[in-house]
C-alpha cells in the first residue's frame, strides 16, 4: 500500500466516525434504504458512467471509499430534509456541524474519485 493509498484511507476511517458521531442520531430505515439505493444508483450512472463492472469493486479501493461516500451522503441529506420538512437550507443554517459533514463527503468524493488510489 503506498503513502497516497494509505492517507485516503485514514480520511476514510475519520470521514466514517465523523458521519457516525454527527448523522447516526438522525438516521431512520428510510433514510438508510434510501441511501443505499440512491448511492448505489449515483455511483452507477455518474461515478462508473454506466459501466456494468460496479460489483466488481475491491474493498477499500478508490471505487469502494467513493460508493460508500455516495451511500452515506445521500443518506444523511435525506434524513436531513426529513427532519427538517424539506428546508435543507434551514438545516445547515441551524446546525453547522451538517454543512461541516456534507462538504467533507462531497470533498473526500471528490478527492477519491480525482486522485485514485
Amino acid at each position: 500500500m503506498n503513502a497516497k493509498s494509505l492517507l485516503q484511507l485514514i480520511i476514510f476511517l475519520l470521514i466514517l466516525g465523523l458521519w457516525y458521531k454527527i448523522a447516526w442520531p438522525l438516521m431512520s430505515k428510510e433514510a438508510l434504504a434510501a441511501g443505499a439505493v440512491g448511492g448505489l444508483l449515483m455511483h452507477w450512472a455518474l461515478t462508473n458512467k454506466g459501466n456494468r463492472n460496479i460489483i466488481n469493486i475491491r474493498p477499500f479501493s478508490a471505487g469502494w471509499r467513493v460508493l460508500i461516500y455516495d451511500m452515506l451522503l445521500l443518506s444523511f441529506l435525506f434524513a436531513l430534509l426529513k427532519q427538517s420538512n424539506f428546508a435543507l437550507l434551514e438545516a445547515f443554517k441551524n446546525n453547522v456541524q451538517n454543512l461541516i459533514l456534507t462538504l467533507s463527503l462531497v470533498g473526500a468524493i471528490g478527492l477519491d474519485y480525482g486522485v485514485e488510489g
